[in-house]
């Protein structure tokens, strides 16, 4: 009799051993809009932050081609290390301040993920300042960014 109830409890044990898979999302940079130089976004569930790292890992701040602005095609190029290994590479088409706009050519370790949407919450070409949040609903999700651009000019 022991031995089964022995087994009962065991069973019972490993139902009611379940991991909590909710991510704390307040570990993400908060969403500012005053060029405070941040970066963040939930790829897979897995917590990305940008800014510490250049492309090949050297050294803890931006790299100087994370954030381009393109006038003449009205886009912003991104690509962020998160990880000295890991880029995170997307465009924002026609960016607009309190508009949403087309994130495309979303890449993640090499790999093209699908299209997804940006919401513009400041941009001053003044300053060369940039917020929004972004994701794809799929496996980018939660993303936010406060920066200082670059502008390139063609």
């Amino acid at each position: 009799m022991k031995k089964y109830i022995l087994i009962l409890f065991s069973i019972i044990s490993f139902w009611s051993c379940t991991e909590d898979e909710s991510i704390d999302i307040t570990v993400l940079p908060p969403a500012t809009t005053t060029g405070a130089n941040t970066f963040g976004c939930l790829m897979d569930g897995w917590i990305y932050v940008g800014g510490r790292y250049l492309n090949w890992g050297h050294s803890y701040v931006w790299t100087y081609d994370s954030f381009h602005y393109y006038p003449e095609e009205d886009k912003l190029s991104v690509n962020v290390s998160v990880k000295p290994d890991i880029n995170i590479h997307f465009t924002i088409l026609s960016p607009k301040e309190g508009k949403e706009a087309t994130l495309t050519d979303i890449r993640f370790r090499g790999e093209e993920l699908e299209d997804g949407t940006a919401f513009i919450s400041h941009f001053d070409p003044e300053l060369n300042i940039i917020s929004a949040t972004f994701g794809n609903g799929k496996r980018l999700t939660n993303g936010r960014f406060d920066i200082h651009y670059t502008t390139q000019q063609q």
